[in-house]
This record gives structure tokens, C-alpha cells and sequence, in this order.
């Protein structure tokens, strides 16, 4: 029996010994003094250095300086005491990098309670520890620039702002912007547009203190934190800096491409607390700057707080605007210059709110494409239009196409052309007697399916014009590709044709262009008898604006088409005076 039992220990023994040598993670074992007298091989394997060579030694052979002389005193004590240590600890790999392990330390002791060894097991976590900061970084950096994200700003900005009060100094916000960034994926694709944002990146950091932070929030938008500001001027020249950092274009693929940035600037208060409000300033800021021109710099206001609520208040009350009838069309006459007479008709959306009057097109057009009302708005706006037309017809008034502006959003849903389709079979309305017009930035929006949307309407009979031409991107691209039937000359470059030579000649040849590509051509925003002899003289086919007659009510447009060809009333003098 007593052989039976010393065969099984022996056995357990070596089975002990097998599982601590096969062991995953480094084990060794010092006496009291702290001299090693075994280790696994898995030590080896952890530590690069061999067993056999290590026996006698003290583990300090492994210290890296990554801890210091207190941690060290606090585990001997520990230990001392009889007690299991458990920690975290840098060590030295024998080729000289640095590992680091999850370690922990056991006393062993006697019979009468003595320390007399200590077991130490050592899990490597280096690979871990690696791949939680790179997930840590990823949470924390945007994917494509490796710049700090949305996240990052949030925390330091939350720092800053706290130590801006306790210093009395101030934390500035600025929101950066990329003019016209669509164009670039448009024309050049969404890798060139990936390039240019990751060159973007970089030139800003460029530009920056190092107590700066740059961020990309998404999109073609960055915001910069600038702490410690003595005041406002700091902000506005650092906003200055980053203007000038984008005068020289930017290297993509050996390709240089051109772009301008606009920039909202927001600087705290000792009463600035909410960090969601303080970035809501720079976007509105962003907003002011992007809307009087681009290219530059706006600091918030106290009054923009009243621009964005009445925003707010617009985009609550646009909801049932049609249901409540508030939404009406106003219609201005297109005259032909060598008939003197009405050949066509443009339908111009108009708003009566109830509180405010009526609101323009200008104001909440925008605000009902960010809401996801323009659909539905313009469909109103195309069978109101179709409808007034074949009225006219119908009652014997000459037959003339109603032009109706529509934008990207309308265009690039999918069931736009049945839509119209729809419209047009409802109405009664003949598809020449539809004229759809298009802004150069319209036809950017979603190339291919524009494309075959306007070809289909072409097929249908639809007509197409080009808007506010010249003010777009790469207008002559876009004369080439679609099916236009006409341009409109932008009234930027109509208006002050007799004293601007630069606008007049653009005008002369735009005109000569239309010309050469079978094209009408009418100019916009005509108010004085001498730009109408001025356009006559250039050729231009066509005129739109206030000198024939403003826009107005179907009826009063109504007693203008009954007038005749040689009775169009130019706008009286001294309305237009009042107008400008």
C-alpha cells in the first residue's frame, strides 16, 4: 500500500512539473534572497534569456527603468509580509526592447510561517496592450486623416474650458469648411477627394501651435481648438494664417488642385459651459461666412442666435404650408428683344406665412431641401405651374412655355421624370410648353442619373435651361453634355454690362457662343432701358427683369399678355429707383 501511494505521488509530481513547464506564460522561482533557482521555458521565450544561464541570478537582470524605486519597495514589502502581489510591469527583453506583464508573486512558505521562496508567473500582454491603444486611437482619430475626431475635441475641449475660467484667459473655436469640395469627388473622384483631405490635414497642422488641436469633425469639415487667447485678435489672426495656408494648391497625385476654405470663428466667455452651444456659434459663423462669398472668416454674433431660431421657426412652420394654401407663384414675363412681345413665362415660388408675411424663396428654399420638403414643394410649384399654363391656353391667352426652377434634390429622386411625366398628363399641359431650369451646381449633383434623367425629359419634349450661367463650375463641360435649349445670362454680369468691361464682354461672349451651339440666350435682372439697347445690340435673344415688369399675380400677368405685343409697359422709373 505504502508503494502504491509513493508511485501515485511520484506520478502527480511529474505531471505537476510537465504542466508547469509546458506552461503558457513564464514561471520561475527565487529563494528568499531573490536568486533564481528554476524557471520554465516559457521564460526563456518571454525574456530571451536561457534558463541555464539565469540560475543564481536576480531578476533585476530584467528591470527596464520604466518603474521606479517606490514600486519596487512597495512589492518587496508586500511579499515580506507573507502576502500574493499582483501588478502590471515593464520589463527588458535580453535583445533590448521592452515587454510588458501582467505578473504576479506568491510566497511560499514553511512549516512555522517563514518565507523561504517565491513562484512569480508572468503573462505577456504586450500584443494586448498594443491592440487596445490602437483601438483607443482609432476611437479617438479620424480614419482617413489619422487626425484627432469629434471624440478627441469633445475632452480636451472640456479641459480647456475649465482651465480658461480658473487662468482668466480664452478658448477659441474655429470651423473650417472646404469651398466647393463636392465639385472636386464630382469631377476628379472620391480617391482625389480622399488625397486632398489628407493634404488638407496636414497643411493645418502645418499652420498650428503645438497647443493647437486640429480635428476633422467629417466630411470636408475640420475644426481647430485654440487655447490660451489674450483675446480676439489672436483668433482672427490665426483664421488669417489659415486662409493663406490654402493660396497655394495642394499636390494630389501630381495633379494641383485649387481650393478655397471658409471659417467660423467662436471664442468663450467665463460663462461658457456648454460645449455643444460654443461649436453651434462657430457653425453659425461658418454659415455668415459661406453666405456673403466664401473664402473668408465671420465671428460669431449674439445675433446669429436670432438668424438660426428664425430658421428653426421656418423650417416648423414650412410643415402644412401647402396643406394651409400659404405657398403661391408669381409669374415674370420673358420678352424676345427683335419681337418686343411675352414668349415666355418664369414661374417664381413665394411664401405668405401668416406671422411674417411673405417670406422669400432665397430664405426658405434652403431650409426646405435641409428638411426634406423640397419634393414635395416642388411638386406643388410644377402642377400649380402646368396648371396655370394650360388655363391661359385653354382661355385662348397665347401659348407660352412656364419655366420652373428645380433643384438637385428634386433631380436626383429617382421618380422625378414620372413625376413630371405625371404632372404633364394631368394638366393637360404639351411638354414644349414646360421649360426646367437648372443651376450649373444642379447638374453637378449625382452626374450619371442626372444625365439620363435629362435625356429622358428631352425625349419627352420637356425643355431645359441653364441658370445663373457663368457663376457655376466648368459651365462649358456642361453645355457640351446636356440637352439645354437655353442659357441665362446670370444678372451679376447683366447689370452693370455698361460700366463694368470685364461684365460686358463676358456677356458679348456668351452671347456669341449660344449662338455658334444653336442656343437661346437671355439675360437676367434687366432694369434700364439702356442695358435693353445694349443687349439688343450684342445679339441677345432674349430679357428678364423689371424694366418690362416684376413678377406678379397669374391675373395681372394676364392683363399683360392681353395688352399685345407693342404695348409691353416698361417698370416705371421711379419704382425701379425704390427697388434698387
Amino acid at each position: 500500500m505504502t508503494l502504491e501511494l509513493d508511485r501515485e505521488m511520484r506520478r502527480t509530481t511529474r505531471l505537476q512539473k510537465a504542466a508547469i513547464e509546458s506552461a503558457a506564460n513564464a514561471i520561475f522561482i527565487t529563494n528568499k534572497a531573490g536568486a533564481i533557482v528554476w524557471a520554465n521555458p516559457a521564460f526563456e521565450v518571454l525574456t530571451g534569456h536561457p534558463v541555464d544561464e539565469v540560475l543564481g541570478s536576480n531578476p533585476r537582470i530584467l528591470k527596464s527603468g520604466e518603474q521606479d524605486d517606490d514600486f519596487y519597495r512597495d512589492l518587496w514589502q508586500t511579499l515580506l509580509r507573507g502576502e500574493v502581489w499582483h501588478g502590471r510591469v515593464t520589463n527588458r527583453h535580453r535583445s533590448g526592447g521592452l515587454y510588458t506583464a501582467e505578473q504576479t508573486i506568491t510566497p511560499i512558505l514553511d512549516d512555522d510561517g517563514a518565507v523561504t521562496h517565491f513562484v512569480a508567473i508572468h503573462e505577456d500582454i504586450t500584443a494586448r496592450l498594443a491592440s487596445e491603444e490602437r483601438i483607443a486611437h482609432m476611437a479617438m482619430h479620424d480614419f482617413l486623416t489619422d487626425l484627432p475626431n469629434r471624440y478627441a475635441l469633445d475632452s480636451r475641449l472640456d479641459i480647456e474650458l475649465i482651465r480658461a475660467r480658473r487662468l482668466g484667459t480664452r478658448v477659441a473655436i474655429l470651423l473650417i469648411d472646404l469651398d466647393n469640395f463636392k465639385e472636386v469627388n464630382d469631377t476628379l473622384g472620391h480617391a482625389a477627394g480622399d488625397r486632398l483631405l489628407i493634404a488638407v490635414g496636414e497643411r493645418l497642422k502645418e499652420t498650428l501651435r503645438d497647443v493647437d488641436m486640429i480635428c476633422r469633425l467629417g466630411g470636408d469639415e475640420f475644426v481647430v481648438l485654440q487655447p490660451d487667447l489674450a483675446g480676439r485678435k489672436n483668433a482672427a489672426d490665426l483664421a488669417e494664417r489659415l486662409l493663406r495656408a490654402f493660396s497655394e494648391g495642394f499636390d494630389v497625385g501630381g495633379q494641383e488642385i485649387s481650393v478655397n476654405t471658409s471659417i467660423g470663428v467662436s471664442i468663450s466667455n467665463r460663462e461658457t459651459t456648454s460645449k455643444s452651444a460654443f461649436i453651434r456659434e462657430a457653425d453659425l459663423a461658418l454659415y455668415r461666412a459661406k453666405s456673403e462669398g466664401r473664402n473668408t472668416f465671420r465671428f460669431f454674433k449674439d445675433e446669429m442666435n436670432a438668424e438660426i431660431k428664425r430658421r428653426m421657426s421656418l423650417a416648423r412652420d414650412l410643415h402644412g404650408a401647402i396643406q394651409r394654401n400659404e405657398l403661391f407663384l408669381e409669374y415674370q414675363p420673358q420678352v424676345s428683344l427683335g419681337e418686343r412681345r411675352i414668349v415666355g413665362i418664369e414661374a417664381l415660388l413665394r411664401w405668405r406665412h401668416p406671422e411674417l408675411g411673405v417670406v422669400e424663396p432665397t430664405e426658405f428654399v434652403p431650409i426646405a431641401e435641409s428638411v426634406g420638403l423640397i419634393v414635395e414643394v416642388g411638386e406643388w410649384v410644377l402642377q400649380a405651374a402646368c396648371r396655370q399654363a394650360q388655363s391661359w391656353q385653354n382661355r385662348k391667352f397665347p401659348a407660352l412655355p412656364v419655366a420652373v426652377n428645380i433643384s438637385a434634390v428634386e433631380l436626383r429622386d429617382s421618380r422625378f421624370v414620372s413625376r413630371v411625366s405625371r404632372i404633364l398628363a394631368e394638366t393637360g399641359l404639351q411638354p414644349r410648353y414646360l421649360e426646367l431650369e437648372l443651376t450649373e451646381r444642379v447638374l453637378m449633383e449625382g452626374k450619371d442619373s442626372v444625365e439620363r434623367a435629362l435625356e429622358i425629359l428631352n425625349e419627352l419634349g420637356v425643355r431645359i435651361s441653364l441658370d445663373h450661367f457663368g457663376t457655376g463650375y466648368a459651365s462649358l463641360d456642361y453645355i457640351r453634355r446636356h440637352p439645354l435649349s437655353k442659357v441665362k445670362i446670370d444678372r451679376s454680369f447683366v447689370e452693370d454690362m455698361d460700366t463694368n468691361f470685364k461684365n460686358a464682354t463676358i456677356v458679348g461672349a456668351v452671347i456669341d457662343l449660344a449662338a455658334k451651339l444653336d442656343l437661346q440666350v437671355i439675360a437676367e435682372g434687366v432694369e434700364a432701358a439702356d442695358l435693353v439697347q445694349r443687349l439688343v445690340n450684342e445679339g441677345c435673344d432674349e430679357v428678364q427683369g423689371f424694366y418690362f415688369s416684376r413678377p406678379v399675380s397669374a391675373e395681372k400677368l394676364e392683363q399683360l399678355l392681353t395688352l399685345g405685343s407693342l404695348h409691353i409697359q416698361a417698370y416705371p422709373e421711379q419704382e425701379r429707383r425704390k427697388r434698387a
